[in-house]
């Protein structure tokens, strides 16, 4: 997509994002093109996840209201919270924030967010599904001197800052399985993502992406083969700005303890959201199954597996849980 079509899809969000009527005559003239290309307009938003309805001499209307996020307010946000040192930038459309941020495009604490990302993905390569200005996705860029062997708890700080910032929005009762998942009763409410590149000796840049379900429509989200939520079932009145700058005050504060004090001094903080704690857990690692139950996690972020030969450290693997009643 060209960066000039990118700037009249950005436009013409700007006029929808209300959720009234607006005639096909009136957005051709505020973006001064043919209503031809507003009708071919509307087809490549329909395509990015936004769902609309089209009447006869009304117009088009959007199902629901949007919230972009705007990078000016969210930096001023930021600064007034002591983050002035942090870059922010949203982009409409890209293909990943992750893979934005990894090599020419990484900077220390720096901020990406994206209203749709055209490739997302999860742990192992899983897709994300992203439709447009539904939900938040975004990454941080940090570099640590932090020793590679001493990282394995990152994923567990970064999920404890998001459910603090929930927290102080007044969203409780959020859960994390590890070592990614951000879920309520069940019911998977985000993921992260860490990736790592650079000197495993020295100085290492560390990409930190979320993606956080904040009102994602049913229709878009068919391809999701487990059950989700979206955080507006919480906290309907929370926008997604201020749930973004809440998380990134809370990431900051949390990296820095990282990286001062190490996971141990997170031990408590996990085991008050740990979902897999006191569970029947399944870890399935190169096409072998191990079973347990759930026993907390260790002072590098190993996940603790009780099994019948005694507590088992798991430092990778996929998680199955079965709640025991």
């Amino acid at each position: 997509m060209t960066e000039h079509r990118d700037q009249q899809l950005r436009q013409l969000i700007s006029l929808l994002k209300d959720g009234d009527f607006h005639s096909g005559q009136k957005l051709a003239e505020d973006l001064s093109v043919s209503r031809a290309y507003i009708w071919k307009l509307m087809q490549q938003l329909e395509e990015l996840g936004l769902e609309f309805e089209s009447v006869t001499r009304k117009g088009y209307r959007l199902l629901k209201p949007l919230q972009l996020i705007e990078a000016d307010n969210l930096s001023k946000s930021m600064a007034q919270r002591g983050l002035a040192d942090w870059e922010c930038e949203v982009l409409l459309l890209t293909d990943s924030t992750n893979e934005q941020l990894k090599g020419d495009g990484f900077r220390h604490k720096k901020l990406l967010v994206a209203e749709y990302q055209s490739a997302g993905r999860g742990r192992r390569g899983r897709q994300w599904v992203s439709p447009l200005a539904s939900n938040l996705y975004w990454s941080v860029g940090w570099q640590t001197q932090m020793p590679v062997q001493q990282l394995g708890g990152l994923s567990l700080i970064v999920g404890l800052a998001i459910i603090k910032a929930l927290n102080k929005l007044g969203i409780k009762g959020v859960q994390l399985k590890w070592p990614n998942d951000i879920r309520y009763q069940g019911r998977k409410l985000g993921g992260i993502l860490i990736e790592l590149s650079g000197d495993m000796a020295g100085a290492l840049q560390v990409v930190i992406g979320v993606g956080l379900n904040m009102q994602m429509g049913a229709s878009l989200a068919q391809s999701i083969e487990q059950e989700w939520m979206n955080l507006h079932e919480l906290a309907p009145e929370v926008s997604r700005q201020q749930v973004l700058a809440e998380m990134i005050i809370e990431l900051n504060l949390a990296l820095e303890t990282f990286e001062q004090k190490g996971f141990e001094s997170f031990l408590a903080d996990w085991k008050a959201v740990d979902e897999c704690f006191g569970q029947k857990v399944s870890i399935l690692q190169q096409n072998q199954e191990l079973k347990g139950i759930g026993a907390g996690v260790d002072a590098t972020g190993a996940l603790l597996l009780q099994t019948g030969k005694g507590i088992v450290p798991i430092y990778a693997g996929e998680v199955s849980l079965r709640f025991r009643h």
